[in-house]
């Protein structure tokens, strides 16, 4: 039986990591994996040390706040790397509990095959050298990483983004089928990211029903949060429709507000034009906004090389100017129009579907299994 020590750190993770096992273990059926992931993982099969939701946290101060949970996790699972004989250990992105695991793992001639890089290309280059030391291949899910990687000495593959293995981004949604007056708000799926965006959304719904009454308000709920923890931040229930799937809702509004991260890059594979938000601690925030080199944050500008939508971060995120970019975007055909072509274009730019199949192949070829 072989044994893989596998860790993802947040939702998004947990997805591409339980598509990634499963095609692993098309391949070689006889693969026991245990680590960190979440609900989609343990379906796979994993054996899960911690549950998802106590390691998945953003910020660096928020994470500072658990400093001695993670310093006891850590410990955990070096015990694991060094006594239950894994044959290899395969990181997933959160970087600042991973690269640290992987360092471990290296020490004890573990394998460490990187599956989606960390975007140290956008804060971390001064990282990238220790990510070198204890990484035996990264296999990456954006075209532009490859070069920036290599330049460090890591041996880096593309494979392509694993979203497009998602059959809810298979085909591009036909815009006669989207609810012109339904706007979809996307405000996170961590606890924290709740509390901080939900009053900025339910500020920008009410002024939007107040300008434009016949607008309808679509609230994406993670399954990880109970439904109970949003109430408090909605002065009105009746005014939103509470949406489990956050992909049926993105296909069916017409336009939507959206928390940065994967959820960007979610809605623009949706084809819904959007605006995009961030609203964080003020520790956080500053010790990101001296760490972050980019102009733009959001994945889909990132990819595009321009902004092709609006950022609304921290003190800028305030609910009269984002609601007058969703009345734009509703009024405004041609940009509305050439928000979904640049959109077009960031499809072609995630590669071919099968990037989870490739990724597999990948790790099964290195271990020479």
């Amino acid at each position: 039986m072989k044994k893989i020590f596998i860790s993802a750190g947040d939702p998004s993770g947990d997805a591409h990591g339980a598509r990634l096992m499963a095609e692993m273990k098309s391949l070689v059926p006889n693969i026991e994996f245990i680590g960190i992931g979440g609900n989609a993982m343990c379906n796979e099969g994993l054996k899960p040390i911690v549950s998802l939701q106590q390691v998945s946290v953003v910020g660096f101060w928020e994470v500072a706040k658990k400093y001695f949970f993670f310093k006891k996790l850590l410990k955990r699972c070096f015990n694991i790397l060094k006594d239950e004989k894994i044959d290899a250990f395969i990181p997933i992105d959160y970087p600042g509990f991973n690269i640290r695991l992987a360092s471990h793992a290296k020490q004890i001639s573990i394998p460490v095959i990187y599956y989606i890089a960390p975007q140290l290309w956008a804060w971390g280059e001064n990282r990238a050298k220790k990510l070198a030391e204890v990484t035996d291949i990264l296999l990456s899910v954006f075209p532009f990483e490859t070069d920036f990687f290599r330049k460090f000495g890591i041996r880096t593959d593309f494979v392509g983004h694993p979203l497009l293995d998602n059959t809810d981004f298979s085909v591009i949604p036909n815009n006669t089928d989207r609810n012109r007056n339904l706007i979809a708000f996307l405000p996170g799926s961590r606890k924290q990211e709740i509390q901080r965006h939900l009053p900025l959304l339910n500020s920008i719904a009410n002024i939007l029903r107040r300008t434009k009454p016949e607008l309808e308000f679509g609230l994406s709920l993670s399954s990880t949060i109970d439904k109970k923890e949003y109430e408090p931040y909605l002065n009105d229930l009746n005014m939103w429709q509470l949406w489990d799937d956050s992909k049926s809702l993105m296909k069916k509004s017409y336009a939507g507000v959206v928390k940065t991260g994967t959820s960007t890059l979610e809605a623009a594979l949706c084809n819904m034009p959007f605006a995009m938000i961030l609203k964080t601690s003020p520790i956080s925030y500053s010790l990101g906004k001296r760490l972050v080199k980019l102009d733009n944050i959001s994945l889909v500008n990132i990819l595009a090389g321009k902004k092709v939508i609006n950022e609304f971060i921290q003190s800028d995120a305030k609910p009269e100017i984002i609601s007058n970019e969703i009345i734009s975007l509703h009024n405004n055909k041609n940009r509305y129009d050439d928000m979904q072509m640049d959109f077009s274009v960031i499809r072609h730019l995630l590669g071919e579907k099968g990037a989870s199949k490739r990724a597999a192949e990948h790790i099964i070829k290195e271990l020479k299994w």
